[in-house]
């Protein structure tokens, strides 16, 4: 493919996001790729205005185009981006490796917060994502370039130094052949490939357990095979490939120092199907798609490989007679053989009874669920918040359900612990609840883009929570409604704050809620914007400044996104604040009784 791939598509970008048009082409390829490779999957909104602030390019940038949060990460990975994009000149090895040695100096700077030679985009992206990541999120370099190295000794070579000298960071590089075939696996929406063929060791070599077998497979065909066919060979592996530093190192060392023994160091890869034939010495297949050994096909994939050598490939035909069935079993499959590694955990719970369930459920109140990849949101669910991923609900369900807001922000897989996953996915998950929650998510989007502008808040201590604090918020309306609903009294809790044991069980409780949203509001979404207006400044900012004053009086710092991280915070603070408030301030009172239908 030419330049004028990138050309067409930097050109549709400016159509379909007139925002867009006041940027360069270059700008404007930071954008393209940062939707292909974060805001591709259905239910991931790529928001023009909200993308804009990602971009921190300009003088004084400490060689960053971009910082935002990985939306599509369990842990809110903190993504550093750098490309360069060349309408009319190639990009040389030494230019890559000068700006990534940059970038590195920049992060250092940034996280000892020597910041007066940066421009305040780049200072305040990076504050707004580090903010943003849970305790399990990673720092990760990723590079997008239009430039293709000459040949594979070229980006080893590249791919290698940088790797060695971004020990602490996991790096991902980004040719121009790797961009054009995430956009296309994109756009095309497959997940598996047609048909193609893979050379084996010998003439019909096989092992056969009913309708799958094992075979030994040629590196150098599955190397073709993957430059070939690229990210759309691994589109049902649940990892697509997550890099592992060791296993990467481990899989060169083999193949460059003794090829041979490829065969007995490295599991090979795991191939599900719809069908296949032995020929000769090949193997052909039809709709397949790699779901476990990623890693060692993109290692073999991008390697200079000087003699073939033959690895192991159990080929499993999918067992089931409709769409539904097959995935199933391929799930199965993946999650059984992927056991060890970093799978997402939405994946693995993808076509569990629960979330089937769930799904239909929830259509019935007009949202589409979204639980496993590829699934595309129909038209006829027109508004952002009528479609919904796994996570998203398991979020929510934390935050305001459980009544679990610092969890939802710093530790979200706790969704999954069988303690709190039923609650929040199971039978007793009210649909209706879901549903009211996802539209005051996407209330609460536009509270903070557009609401609280100009609006006055102290930046020391309201603005930051105003930003920050959604989880805390949809907490604090959804504690609010269960009172209003009589699921409990405020003077039961009362009686609790000292015993945040027997606290957590009993603002779990939901009673009969169907919904938080009980009645049709003409004005709903002012309603909420005033809530939201009054939680952020008179209960959240006053709880932080309290907390701040005495932090200071400590010597210790304490910075918002810490605050929010904690649960305890929620039950020794905020509660107590927030009934206070609710009591005095009318407008809260009032809202609130409006939409609880009284």
């Amino acid at each position: 493919m030419s330049q004028d791939f990138f050309e067409y598509h930097i050109e549709t970008m400016k159509e379909k996001y007139p925002t867009f048009g006041k940027y360069q082409n270059y700008h404007i390829f930071t954008l393209l790729c940062i939707k292909y490779f974060f805001y591709s999957e259905s239910g991931i909104s790529f928001d023009q205005d909200v993308i804009e602030e990602f971009l921190t390019d300009g003088a004084n940038d400490g060689g960053i185009d971009a910082i935002f949060n990985d939306p599509t990460s369990e842990g809110n990975d903190l993504i550093i981006v750098q490309s360069k994009f060349y309408e009319n000149t190639a990009l040389g090895i030494d230019n890559v490796a000068g700006e990534l040695y940059k970038i590195n100096e920049t992060l250092k700077k940034l996280q000892s917060n020597k910041i007066s030679e940066f421009n305040d985009k780049l200072v305040t992206a990076y504050r707004n994502a580090t903010s943003q990541m849970e305790d399990n999120a990673n720092i990760r370099i990723v590079f997008f370039t239009s430039y293709q190295p000459k040949n594979k000794r070229e980006r080893n070579k590249l791919d290698k130094s940088m790797r060695d000298y971004f020990g602490k960071y996991d790096l991902e590089m980004n040719f121009r052949s790797d961009i054009e075939a995430q956009i296309e696996l994109c756009d095309n929406g497959k997940l598996c490939v047609d048909y193609d063929k893979i050379a084996i060791d010998d003439k019909n070599n096989y092992l056969k357990y009913e309708d799958s077998i094992i075979v030994n497979i040629s590196a150098l065909s599955l190397q073709e095979l993957q430059n070939r066919r690229r990210n759309g060979l691994l589109g049902m592996n649940l990892r697509y490939y997550v890099r592992q530093k060791a296993v990467d190192t481990g899989i060169e060392k083999t193949i460059h120092k003794e090829p041979e023994n490829f065969w007995y160091k490295n599991n090979g890869i795991l191939i599900i199907c719809d069908d296949y034939e032995i020929d000769g010495k090949e193997i052909k297949l039809w709709n397949f798609s790699i779901v476990n050994g990623g890693q060692t096909t993109n290692r073999i994939g991008k390697l200079d490989i000087e003699k073939d050598f033959y690895l192991q490939c159990k080929v499993v035909k999918s067992k089931g007679n409709t769409t539904q069935m097959k995935d199933k079993f391929a799930l199965e499959i993946a999650e059984a053989t992927n056991s060890q590694k970093p799978v997402k955990k939405a994946d693995l719970k993808a076509n569990t009874p629960e979330q089937i369930r769930l799904k239909e459920r929830l259509n019935r109140c007009q949202v589409y669920y979204i639980t496993k990849k590829g699934d595309k949101t129909p038209k006829q669910y027109a508004e952002p918040y009528q479609t919904a991923t796994l996570e998203q609900v398991g979020k929510l369900g934390l935050a305001a359900v459980l009544q679990m807001p610092g969890s939802a922000r710093s530790n979200s897989q706790r969704m999954y612990n069988d303690e709190y996953y039923y609650s929040i996915f199971g039978q007793d998950a009210k649909e209706g609840v879901i549903a009211d929650l996802l539209k005051m998510s996407y209330y609460y989007d536009k509270f903070v883009k557009v609401y609280i502008k100009d609006k006055g808040y102290d930046e020391k201590t309201v603005l930051p929570m105003m930003k920050n604090g959604r989880t805390f918020q949809y907490a604090c309306v959804t504690f609010l409604c269960k009172i209003n609903y009589g699921v409990f009294s405020y003077d039961t809790i009362a009686g609790m704050l000292n015993n945040v044991d027997d606290l957590k069980i009993a603002i779990r409780n939901m009673g009969n809620i169907e919904k938080l949203i009980s009645v049709k509001l003409q004005d709903e979404e002012e309603i909420f914007m005033e809530i939201f207006s009054v939680i952020g400044d008179e209960v959240l900012g006053y709880c932080f400044d309290s907390a701040l004053y005495k932090a200071e009086e400590e010597q210790r710092t304490l910075a918002p996104s810490d605050y929010l991280k904690s649960d305890i915070n929620y039950y020794k603070d905020v509660i107590k604040r927030l009934w206070n408030r609710y009591k005095q301030n009318s407008s809260l009172r009032e809202n609130i009784d409006l939409i609880c239908g009284k």
